[in-house]
């Protein structure tokens, strides 16, 4: 399919069960093709199933788990009937080939399935679940939809088929058919999700971008938790525009974006989201409101707690960013949860108030804290890496050193682990060993530049100058690349800054030349044409202003949602609203592929 930017969805079509499997278990062929996807939602990509026309009369809609063992038959099911989803289960378990589309097989008469099958089927309840059946020598486990979702999914995977085909028109309205079924299915999820979304593209790519944007709205408000959450988006793109210029319109844009939060309801992963991009454009002070924020909205979350220290810590506050971690470990685990999950977050928790106690020199707390997360999670290789660096600040270095061993054990492929073994030996005095070490950390990691010091270190000690000195003069190499790196993201700062300063103080000819020569210098660097934009756009020179945003499309320097955000407004301003609409589709698109990568990424 044809693409915006880099940032918009790809969507695939998934294969389908056969009708000889279905055929073989069911003793019949299900009442519409079965050449269509399973309904599949992921993290970075959106799919779009699609369908045939809603059958009518006695046909019921059915998924399927099927199973080697009656154990394993038996599992599933108590999963299933502990809240997992049924779609979920059969992806993860299902022998068939429908398993990958969530056990979706299709519609049927139940009178024409095998005897053993309809006995099964023919008591279910719309939306019910069978118990273990045994068919041949497979173990079935049968779904009957719900009227809505059977209405539903027909023509939804019809409009997969139409989309992936090409055609646009018949797929936008095969989608319009399913939406109302969507709208319809409880709870609200994932299916609603992709119908929005399939309908958006499917209008965006036959350029109807008036009916694409209300829909990439509605989809953005259903995933991200409230009707308001695209006003909220568009007060945020606000703020980040202005991030360099600490003047009145952005502390304008800073109030509307507060009381915007503030005003809807949100879901809890667009907080952390949202921190995180604020956190990297160094707007630390609103990263941790917003956080602060969440944590009065949703006090029981022990995830937007644990966002919330880990932001704390990457802003350096290491003290307030421990409290909170404290306090996680003292928050009662709700009862449903999954007890290995549990295990392992109670452990992640204790492995980060080592961390913290290590940085902060009280050892004794730290191993402590380390010790505690073995006790969660026996196996761990970071827990194993704590003790082990602890026991190195404090003089022991065998002790240090069966730490390591142990962490290799566990994860043979550790290069941290290989380190600490190095750093280890060479505190010993085991110069050959420490060289060993290291040698298995730059296979394992060849970016790992203190192990090449460590190893300089090493072979000086034994009397190996030559070999020593190379190894040195690669680690000064590698820091040498890693300094200049740093210098240019620092001096692009700088360059915006003094610019941005000079708008501030009311010289905004003078700061637009700056921008335009920091352009110059730094070609690469986005904040230097998303500043220059924004400057004049503040002195009302729109044309130009668009111009900008549109070079770093076309020099792709950056496809950020802003740039589209800034187009969007720069058309219309100028008066082109078709223009403005289009990239108004794409921001929409784009913010929440941010979003998304946002509540991924680590701010370190």
């Amino acid at each position: 399919m044809t693409k915006a930017n880099s940032g918009d969805r790809q969507w695939k079509k998934r294969d389908a069960p056969q009708n000889s499997e279905v055929t073989r278990i069911l003793g019949c062929v299900p009442f519409f093709p079965l050449s269509v996807p399973g309904i599949v939602f992921a993290l970075f990509l959106l799919a779009i199933p699609a369908a045939s026309q809603t059958p009518a009369g006695e046909e019921i809609g059915l998924r399927m788990i099927s199973v080697r063992t009656e154990v394993e038959a038996a599992n599933v099911l108590r999963e299933i009937q502990s809240g997992q989803s049924f779609e979920a289960m059969a992806k993860a378990h299902s022998t068939d080939a429908s398993g990958k589309d969530g056990g979706f097989l299709g519609l049927f008469r139940p009178g024409d399935l095998k005897a053993d099958l309809q006995r099964a089927v023919v008591g279910l309840m719309p939306g019910q679940i069978s118990p273990v059946t045994r068919v041949g020598g497979e173990f079935l486990i049968i779904q009957r939809l719900t009227a809505e979702e059977a209405n539903w999914i027909l023509p939804y995977h019809s409009g997969l088929d139409a989309f992936q085909d090409g055609r646009y028109e018949e797929a936008a309205r095969d989608f319009l058919q399913s939406l109302p079924y969507a709208e319809k299915l409880v709870p609200v999820d994932s299916r609603l999700e992709d119908n929005l979304h399939g309908l958006a593209e499917a209008y965006r790519l036959q350029k109807k971008y008036t009916e694409a944007e209300p829909l990439y709205r509605r989809y953005l408000a259903v995933h991200w938790g409230g009707p308001k959450v695209p006003e909220v988006l568009d007060r945020f793109s606000a703020l980040l525009a202005l991030s360099y210029f600490r003047d009145s319109q952005f502390l304008e844009a800073r109030k509307k974006f507060e009381e915007a939060v503030d005003a809807a309801p949100l879901g809890e992963g667009i907080y952390a989201a949202m921190s995180t991009i604020l956190f990297k454009a160094q707007l630390i002070a609103e990263s941790e409101a917003l956080m602060d924020r969440a944590v009065q909205r949703f006090p029981n979350s022990k995830d937007v707690r644990y966002r919330t220290a880990e932001l704390y810590r990457s802003g350096s506050k290491v003290r307030k960013a421990l409290e909170i971690f404290e306090q996680i470990i003292q928050m009662k685990t709700p009862e449903d949860s999954d007890p290995e999950a549990s295990r392992l977050q109670q452990s992640i928790i204790y492995q980060k108030i080592g961390s913290i106690r290590a940085d902060l020199v009280e050892f004794d707390d730290a191993a402590a804290a380390y010790t505690k997360a073995l006790e969660f999670t026996p196996g761990s290789v970071g827990a194993r890496l704590g003790l082990g660096y602890v026991d190195l600040q404090q003089g022991r270095a065998a002790d240090g050193l069966a730490e390591y061993h142990r962490a290799i054990a566990a994860d043979p492929k550790s290069a941290p682990a290989y380190f600490g073994i190095a750093d280890a030996n060479l505190r010993m005095g085991r110069f050959s060993e420490a060289v060993a070490a290291a040698e298995k950390v730059l296979e394992l990691d060849p970016r790992y530049r203190q192990a090449h010091y460590l190893t300089a270190t090493a072979l000086a000690r034994m009397g190996k100058t030559g070999e020593s000195d190379k190894e040195f003069e690669i680690f000064r190499q590698a820091e040498a690349e890693a300094r200049s790196q740093t210098d240019h993201i620092r001096d692009i700062s700088v360059f915006n800054q003094e610019a941005t300063a000079k708008m501030t103080e009311g010289h905004a000819e003078e700061a637009v030349q700056m921008l335009q020569k920091a352009i110059e210098t730094f070609p690469d660097s986005a904040t230097a044409f998303l500043n220059l934009g924004a400057a004049q756009s503040k002195l009302g020179q729109h044309k130009a202003a668009a111009e900008t945003f549109q070079k770093m499309l076309t020099q792709n320097v950056s496809d950020s949602f802003l740039v589209s955000w800034s187009l969007a407004r720069e058309y219309q301003a100028i008066g082109d609203t078709e223009v403005s609409r289009r990239h108004e589709v794409v921001y929409l698109q784009n913010v929440d592929l941010a979003l998304r990568e946002a509540l991924e990424a680590s701010l370190d």
